[in-house]
């Protein structure tokens, strides 16, 4: 992260009081460091919210400490925001990697709007780690619901495009890390209902849609289980 190829960027670290090691390797990199701090949060859509209000940039991103930003992936959304300066969110393509960080399959994204997201999913559409954000679209408070463990992202995008246009570039900007104790390979059902609980949210039109995916989810739950 630290080796982009635009300079002008602050980084800041939250981290949720590690004891494995991570404060040395922050305490190394402290120099070049906008701000950090290392205690305890009130979980993953807090310590987003903290980062966010140490910001003082026009263009906003996080990353999770498993992913990775391609080298370039700065340097091209800068100049993709100077070129759609109103766009509420600008991101592009996202690579799966592994736990040695090699990939799982080639880059994916695709342009997608609010109603196809609010009726399916984000991926593979859209991947956070490749989403980068205008501030002028970050007024509320808290940007992420802290209520939420899983979709905190999910929801804020969808609150984020019924406002301002989203805008799909065809560049590789980030890499997703999967491992098995990530949520998105450990915490599936979790997931999937908290996900369903945000589509209720913003989408009531859509009510017999989401009773009748409850219900084939349930169904499948109870065969997998028998």
């Amino acid at each position: 992260m630290l080796n982009q190829s635009y300079q002008n960027i602050e980084y800041i670290i939250i981290d949720g009081g590690s004891s494995d090691g991570s404060i040395d390797i922050i305490k190394k990199y402290a120099d070049r460091l906008t701000y950090w701090v290392s205690e305890k949060d009130e979980g993953q859509a807090h310590a987003i919210n903290k980062g966010f209000e140490k910001c003082s940039g026009e263009i906003f991103a996080y990353l999770n400490s498993d992913d990775l930003l391609e080298q370039d992936a700065v340097e091209k959304m800068v100049n993709a925001f100077k070129q759609f300066p109103a766009d509420a969110i600008i991101y592009g393509k996202c690579t799966d990697i592994n736990e040695q960080s090699k990939p799982l399959k080639d880059a994916v994204g695709r342009q997608i709007d609010f109603t196809e997201m609010l009726k399916y999913k984000m991926l593979p559409k859209i991947h956070q780690p490749a989403c980068f954000f205008n501030r002028t679209f970050l007024s509320r408070v808290p940007l992420f619901r802290e209520d939420l463990h899983y979709a905190f992202d999910y929801e804020f995008i969808l609150s984020l495009m019924k406002r301002g246009n989203v805008r799909f570039i065809e560049d590789n900007i980030a890499r997703f890390r999967y491992h098995n104790n990530s949520k998105t390979v450990s915490k599936t059902k979790d997931m999937y209902l908290e996900k369903m609980r945000v589509q209720r949210l913003y989408g009531s039109q859509y009510k017999l849609l989401w009773m009748w995916r409850y219900l084939k989810y349930t169904l499948s739950s109870l065969i997998l289980n028998t």
